[in-house]
């Protein structure tokens, strides 16, 4: 198993002279990688793969994927989405790893079934097709579930998986993403975990917000207005201290045979960024006792009977 995490608590808006310290910090905290979506990454470091490779060595730390949301229901979108896609993916195969990751599904106002069903078409038709071009470069493509785009509910998922290529588009479960709509968690991974090649562990909790007007005549809450869409509806929090099911998820992926990256896609929290990181990293290794390869390395994961 890899354990990896996502760069947003270091790079969130915009803060992009902070990648060599989180480089540091991930290193300290023991991550096998990380998971990257701003085009940061390949626009300081397209034409120079060795020169990065060297960077990530020095700091025993792999690219665990790159992850771009796309627009799938405007040509000119769709195309320029295609385009940058299939850059990221030659630029991760140049460093000679192996996960990408896709997403995206605008939701439309107004839409009717027969339309809402062509839009899921359309995005089965070109992740079947970047997932080919992704294999054509030794690459996975995974297809990461996501709160805010029309999958987030079962139905319009269900049906992009049934019109998707499992040997093209693999599954990324993100738990806390599937956790806001209207999917049972434990059951979603146990029902596609075949088709698994990557993991988002993430945790929720709507413990603590606050109800009712913010003052007379206000805004009403619990709604989805806050920061990044929910923040006035739930909140992320360190792992296990929300609502998801990890023990349960653990169990079902270990008894598949899952063997692949659990990355913490973590967005938000309201400590130091590697202090939040650490306690993440403990909860894999002490609550679900999933150990990475660095762990294995460093004499870190306790000895197996």
């Amino acid at each position: 198993m890899k354990i990896g995490f996502a760069t947003q608590l270091w790079l969130r808006d915009n803060h992009f002279e902070n990648f060599h310290r989180m480089l540091d910090e991930m290193s300290l905290i023991g991550f096998d990688g990380f998971e990257m979506a701003p085009a940061y990454l390949i626009e300081q470091y397209e034409g120079r793969a060795a020169e990065l490779r060297r960077l990530l060595d020095m700091h025993e730390l792999e690219l665990s994927s790159y992850y771009l949301g796309m627009t799938y229901d405007i040509p000119e979108e769709r195309e320029r989405g295609i385009a940058e896609f299939k850059r990221r993916c030659r630029f991760v195969a140049e460093l000679g790893f192996e996960n990408v990751l896709l997403d995206g599904g605008r939701k439309r106002p107004n839409t009717t079934p027969q339309q809402l069903d062509d839009h899921i078409k359309i995005v089965a038709e070109t992740a079947n097709m970047l997932g080919e071009y992704a294999r054509s470069l030794g690459l996975t493509l995974s297809w990461h579930q996501h709160w805010g785009s029309i999958f987030e509910v079962q139905a319009p998922f269900h049906r992009l998986m049934e019109l998707t290529d499992p040997t093209l588009v693999g599954f990324c479960p993100d738990v806390g993403q599937l956790t806001l709509g209207d999917f049972d968690v434990v059951e979603t991974v146990r029902r596609y975990v075949d088709r698994i090649r990557y993991v988002h562990y993430k945790d929720v909790t709507c413990a603590g917000r606050p109800q009712g007007e913010l003052w007379p005549g206000g805004p009403v809450v619990p709604s989805d207005d806050g920061a990044y869409g929910i923040d006035s509806r739930w909140r992320w929090v360190e792992l296990g201290r929300g609502v998801v099911d990890f023990p349960a998820i653990t169990e079902v992926l270990l008894e598949a045979g899952y063997d692949g990256w659990i990355v913490d896609d973590f967005d938000f929290t309201g400590y130091p960024a590697r202090a939040s990181a650490q306690s993440c990293k403990d909860y894999i290794n002490q609550a679900l006792n999933i150990w990475g390869e660095r762990d294995i390395r460093r004499g870190l994961a306790p000895a197996q009977s």
